[in-house]
């Protein structure tokens, strides 16, 4: 009889152990997928930036250009 609850105990263990492990993964899995989405979310955020940025500078060189071409007669 004691034989038999140590066997059916191990077999117990074992199993748990299979499931923290699965736990575990899971965790890790899900840990990984937000903190992927949050780099991913940071460089779309950075590129956006960079680009309202390049825009700012682009429309400003064009307003250049546009009042250059304007006579002197005509600019006041």
């Amino acid at each position: 009889m004691e034989k038999k609850r140590q066997a059916n105990w191990e077999g117990r263990r074992h199993m748990e152990l299979l499931g923290d492990g699965l736990q575990l993964v899971g965790f890790l899995a899900v840990t990984v997928a937000i903190l992927a989405s949050l780099v991913a979310v940071a460089i779309g955020i950075a590129v956006f930036l960079y680009m309202a940025d390049r825009r700012i500078e682009v429309e400003e060189r064009e307003q250049g250009n546009r009042e250059s071409n304007i006579p002197v007669e005509a600019q006041s």
